[in-house]
């Protein structure tokens, strides 16, 4: 599974095409907050390999919140 460390903070898209590249199912959980404040894209936050397949965990990015002064946001 060392093959997929570096899916966290991946767009939930290009973390399915590396996954499906090396040759592994895939299966997506995305999660949303309880008071339903989303954003447009998703992120893959956690991978886990569950019987025989990668279970990749996404979140909607909220890119109007957050961050620090001086960073981008996006």
């Amino acid at each position: 599974m060392n093959r997929c460390h570096d899916l966290v903070g991946f767009p939930l898209d290009d973390a399915v095409e590396r996954c499906k590249a090396l040759g592994l199912a895939v299966d997506v959980l995305i999660t949303r907050p309880v008071q339903g404040i989303s954003g447009e894209r998703l992120r893959v936050v956690r991978y886990k390999l569950v019987s025989g397949k990668v279970v990749l965990t996404a979140v909607f990015e909220y890119t109007k919140k957050g961050g620090s002064k001086g960073w981008p946001t996006r």
